[in-house]
């Protein structure tokens, strides 16, 4: 069986996807390569891996029916254990904890004040509390391709969010510990450690190399290794794993350890430091490996590399088929795979240090391909140089001279001097990084791929393994990726489809037209948090913005990198305070406000923004109008140069797909009498204004507008009440079918020529 258990591995991963509910093209592309394995085998390895299919597809099955629930939702009082992750960011305590039942809760406690959170910072691994609060279900993903919570936390097997209404330690209690919780505060109390006696320029690092801790990295440095490629420097890898037993097991064999005795340490310590490491699949799966390896020499049936990731690689099945949705498990998995695969091959050509590195990078990008694009939509092009620099600075020097510094310092606190050299080291290199990742090219943005495209990348990865390994020659290598990726771009950017979009950014307004054939992209309005004072203790980390969040994950998942005109119908923080967050990531080719909007402060401090990043902006005047191909537009409002809010916005009026549109923003009833008496308004699609507020929508401007469909971009629970029940009685009157983002999310008109299908994000 020796060399064998890949092709257990992928059969029973081919079962196990059949029983789950995984992307349909995933399925085609395995089960047709498990198909064409399994014509190819003989004897009675086909009757073994027909089993490896079936026995997957019922454990699956177990699985799928164990992922539910017990809680209805009306519950309010719950006995808790604190058990994994709990992270104290300004007002806010967050945590995974396990109910008396047995389930996993994702707790979320807002501090009341500075001396709570001091207070709450005594809860550990194993402490008990009685609670009072209220299950919620985690928030679903609101336009295509967000972040989706609710399933993120599923594939966790943690179901409800715990809002709590009520936490006193008077009402808690330190249990009896099991081991893992034991492991889990050593690792609280070790980062603790780092926090009291490491610089504040090393803590960051030290906390993400040495105990998978990567919540004290500051945003700027995670976005440069994102931009740059090398984000997985800043976790524990599977290289770092290696590293680190390999330096254990030298240290034990030169102070006396014999091999045996070394190896059965070895044994002992890697499910522990999995756990200490935060227990992420890179991690697992190097542990597990190592420990496979270590087992098969202590019994004399050495396993080859191949052999121990395929098995770690069933075990991890076996015990939580949902880590298959996790990015790292399948990154990790793909890169360990196409690394021992090409080992003997196409790692072995290159003869220099440099050229080893190069080799070993590029197998890494390649294998990662198709995921990245499905779940980041971007391609780092520095990745392949970034990592002949960065790779050997962490793995070389950073992370064993942290190590050993932080072990030392234990039996001799001096070592510690040693420090601050090594982090004023790192600050230039983090530095560097942030340099070059603002350098042009740094990404490429892809969009997601459809599933027709994930299969047809995946087929060109692997004809471009099997093309470099038979050739040699890396040059075709890369104009085969490059043109994959092009013909992405390509069908992304110059499709035959166009859209009106009202993207869910809560409460507010942004919608994005999209002309077919790239003919242009238009935003109107771009919603905005209003900021609020906070006292330092209470401010989180990063803040959650509308700009970064939402609209530039979903521009980039749509492969949209060009807005021409952004227009900004008027100077309340709702329809414009992310607009700033836009210009540094997007190209604008203009932006379109409502004459005299400067006068209030955002607006004014939106316009100095665009300048940094000369953006032209100009008024929108009374009756200009502009086409596109089959697309026509024009400003109906407002008529003068004095802006005096809501009933200044800018009012388009639009002829797309064959049909009639009225963009309002935030006009009200006086707007929509001089709408009504100067242009006969007859409409197809009104965007309803103010988010449905009574001051608008007036009764004579719907029945002259007769719209077909009036849509709401109004927050899901808002606190104003939109929409109003006036409203939507009105509308309701006149026979208008109502589309709105609080109930449906994404509101997505989709047409070609004249003819066009709305559809939701949310059914």
């Amino acid at each position: 069986m020796r060399g064998q258990f890949i092709y257990v591995a992928l059969f029973s991963f081919v079962g196990m996807i059949w029983a789950l509910p995984v992307l349909g093209s995933v399925r085609l592309f395995f089960t047709l390569l498990a198909l064409y394995l399994w014509i190819r085998l003989i004897g009675r390895m086909k009757q073994l891996m027909l089993a490896a299919v079936v026995l997957a597809f019922f454990v699956g099955q177990f699985h799928e029916k164990q992922h539910r629930s017990i809680y209805t939702g009306d519950e309010e009082a719950f006995r808790v254990s604190f058990t994994e992750e709990m992270v104290m960011d300004g007002d806010r305590l967050k945590a995974t904890v396990r109910s008396s039942a047995g389930e996993k809760l994702r707790l979320s406690y807002k501090l009341s004040s500075k001396e709570e959170a001091d207070k709450l910072k005594q809860l550990l691994p194993g402490t008990m509390c009685d609670i009072a609060g209220t299950l919620d279900l985690p928030a679903e993903a609101r336009n295509r391709y967000g972040f989706d919570y609710r399933k993120f936390l599923a594939h966790q097997h943690t179901y409800w969010q715990l809002k709590v209404n009520r936490l006193s330690l008077s009402s808690c209690y330190q249990s009896k510990v099991s081991v893992k919780q034991q492991i889990f505060l050593w690792r609280a109390k070790g980062i603790d450690r780092i926090k009291e006696t490491f610089p504040e320029s090393l803590q960051p690092t030290a906390a993400a190399l040495l105990f998978g801790d990567r919540t004290l990295t500051e945003e700027e440095i995670t976005t440069a290794y994102q931009r740059l490629g090398i984000i997985h420097l800043l976790a524990i890898s599977g290289l770092h794993v290696g590293l680190m037993t390999a330096f254990l097991y030298y240290l034990l064999i030169r102070i006396g350890v014999t091999k045996e005795r070394s190896q059965l340490i070895l044994l002992i310590f890697l499910p522990v430091y999995a756990l200490l490491a935060g227990g992420s699949p890179p991690v697992v799966r190097a542990c597990l490996m190592t420990i496979l390896i270590l087992m098969s020499m202590k019994f004399q049936r050495k396993f080859m590399p191949l052999d121990a990731l395929s098995l770690s690689f069933l075990f991890v099945l076996v015990y939580d088929p949902y880590l298959l949705y996790q990015v790292g498990f399948q990154l990790s998995y793909l890169v360990s795979f196409s690394l021992i695969l090409s080992s003997h091959s196409i790692l072995s050509y290159p003869i220099s240090f440099l050229g080893k590195m190069f080799a070993v990078t590029t197998v890494s990008q390649i294998a990662g391909l198709p995921v990245m694009m499905y779940h980041f939509f971007e391609i780092s092009l520095y990745s392949f140089v970034a990592n002949l620099f960065f790779v050997p600075f962490y793995s070389f020097l950073l992370l064993p001279g942290l190590l050993v510094i932080y072990i030392v310092s234990f039996l001799f606190p001096p070592v510690l001097t040693l420090l601050p050299p090594l982090g004023a080291l790192l600050s230039r290199v983090d530095e560097v990084a942030m340099t070059v990742s603002t350098w042009p090219f740094a990404v490429v943005v892809t969009g997601r791929p459809s599933a027709l495209l994930l299969v047809v990348s995946c087929c060109v990865c692997l004809l471009a393994f099997l093309y470099w390994e038979k050739s040699k020659r890396l040059q075709p290598v890369f104009f085969l990726l490059a043109f994959m990726m092009s013909a992405q771009i390509v069908t992304q950017t110059y499709s035959s489809k166009g859209e009106v979009t009202f993207i869910d950014i809560g409460q507010g307004d942004a919608t994005f037209i999209q002309l077919p054939f790239n003919q242009g992209n238009y935003l109107i309005d771009t919603g905005g948090l209003l900021p609020f004072h906070k006292e330092e203790w209470q401010k989180q980390r990063k803040d959650f913005k509308i700009g970064e969040d939402v609209l530039l994950p979903y521009f980039k998942s749509r492969g949209i990198t060009r807005i021409d005109k952004l227009i900004l119908t008027h100077s309340d923080y709702d329809h414009i305070g992310a607009a700033t967050e836009l210009f540094p990531h997007m190209k604008m080719k203009e932006v379109i406000i409502s004459p005299g909007s400067e006068v209030k402060p955002v607006m004014q401090q939106t316009i100095e923004q665009a300048k940094r990043f000369h953006i032209p902006v100009r008024y929108g005047t009374f009756q200009e109008s502009w086409q596109v191909g089959e697309s026509s537009f024009q400003f109906l409002s407002p008529e003068d140069e004095q802006y005096e809010g809501n009933d200044d916005s800018l009012v388009l009026y639009a002829q797309i797909g064959g049909k009639k549109w009225l963009f309002t923003g935030d006009a009200e009833e006086n707007t929509e009498k001089k709408l009504v008496d100067r242009f006969h308004i007859d409409v197809d699609f009104v965007k309803i204004g103010h988010h449905g507020s009574k001051s608008s929508t007036s009764e004579p401007f719907i029945a002259e507008a007769t719209p077909e469909y009036g849509i709401i971009s109004a927050g899901r629970k808002n606190r104003y009440g939109h929409p109003h029940r006036e409203v939507v009685q009105r509308l309701h009157k006149y026979q208008v079918k109502i589309w709105r983002t609080d109930l449906h999310g994404e509101i997505t008109y989709t047409f070609r020529g004249r003819r066009g299908t709305f559809s939701t994000c949310i059914p």
